[in-house]
């Protein structure tokens, strides 16, 4: 029990000293870097969340974000980004263990030309449609049940390239340590060869449609393991008031029954006023473990104060309607970027 309690006590000091040393941070850079008028920025979100599930009376408050970004260009060449959040310090270590959860991204990049940057630290892997879209600019409330697949962030190098012809073709390509979150953990640091490699390759040859294709291997040479692989992709496309978006991906992971299948899904939004988006998602989730299986309905409405800055600060309300027991629910939103 002793033991025990000064685990406890240390795992407290450690987030303690996190959090402490990430609000000195930001306040010298506040302080003395704005001072010195360089283009260096500081925003972030916060996001409150009441969620009413089918087996509980009330509602349940809560964080789903409460983040904040330090960004800047220390030269024409290099520029950084370091983004904390600070509702995620219950999972102070990151299932990959590459790094404190509450450190999301931590991003060198150098700009090679107009064209190509190379990025260095931590950050998304190209994987994943909704996934690569900002929390704070999803159209529903809760991300999709295709989270459950897709190549979480990681800590590695990547290349972007983009605008290469008039077509707007571009791609990502990146190496990253073995066993990203969602990936079963598969693979050892210790082992030379073992790495996630994941790329992307998009294309936006009109002003209103967009579409993408990734790929992802997570490798393993641990006796037993299997590599796990991913691929997919998704398009959006926005006339006038109405958006379509959609993706599709499908994963192989010998490790994970439940995390091995396909996800599916379907969205539109129609701007019923320039405050006022109704939207719907239909999703189907197809995994080895059939008792993971799961088709959902979200209908929703999006409330937006500021119609020129739609996701400054915004309610969402979402009613979420499941072919599974006891997963029906309605999710409530409150959110202000700063």
């Amino acid at each position: 029990m002793h033991a025990s309690g000064r685990d406890d006590n240390n795992f407290k000091l450690r987030q303690l000293c996190i959090v402490m040393w990430i609000l000195v941070f930001f306040t010298l850079a506040a302080g003395g870097l704005l001072a010195q008028q360089k283009p260096y920025a500081i925003n972030g979100c916060i996001q409150t969340t009441a969620v009413k599930a089918e087996d509980n009376d009330g509602f349940l408050f809560g964080f789903d974000r409460v983040r904040l970004m330090f960004k800047g260009n220390l030269n024409p060449v290099v520029n950084f980004r370091l983004h904390v959040d600070f509702a995620k310090q219950s999972t102070d270590t990151d299932k990959d263990g590459d790094s404190p959860g509450i450190i999301k991204d931590a991003e060198m990049k150098i700009k090679a030309n107009s064209k190509v940057t190379v990025l260095f630290g931590k950050t998304k892997t190209p994987i994943g449609s909704e996934f690569n879209v900002a929390g704070p600019k999803i159209d529903f409330v809760k991300r999709g049940l295709g989270q459950a697949l897709v190549f979480e962030r990681n800590i590695g190098a990547m290349v972007k390239v983009r605008k290469l012809n008039k077509k707007n073709l571009g791609f990502d390509l990146g190496i990253f340590n073995p066993g990203p979150n969602k990936a079963s953990d598969v693979g050892s640091p210790a082992a030379g060869n073992d790495y996630t490699i994941a790329a992307r390759v998009l294309a936006n040859p009109l002003k209103n449609i967009y579409a993408e294709a990734y790929f992802g291997n997570a490798m393993t040479s641990i006796a037993g393991q299997e590599n796990v692989s991913i691929f997919g992709a998704g398009t959006r496309t926005k006339f006038n008031k109405l958006q379509v978006k959609g993706e599709y991906m499908s994963r192989n992971d010998g490790n994970s029954p439940a995390n091995d299948g396909t996800d599916f899904w379907l969205s539109a939004g129609y701007m019923l006023t320039n405050k006022i988006e109704s939207v719907v998602k239909l999703e189907k989730l197809d995994v080895s473990a059939d008792e993971n299986d799961q088709s959902i309905t979200v209908l929703g409405l999006n409330y937006f104060f500021n119609p020129k800055n739609r996701h400054q600060s915004k309610i969402c309300v979402n009613y979420q309607m499941s072919d599974l027991a006891g997963k029906d629910a309605i999710h409530l939103l409150f959110q202000v970027i700063y």
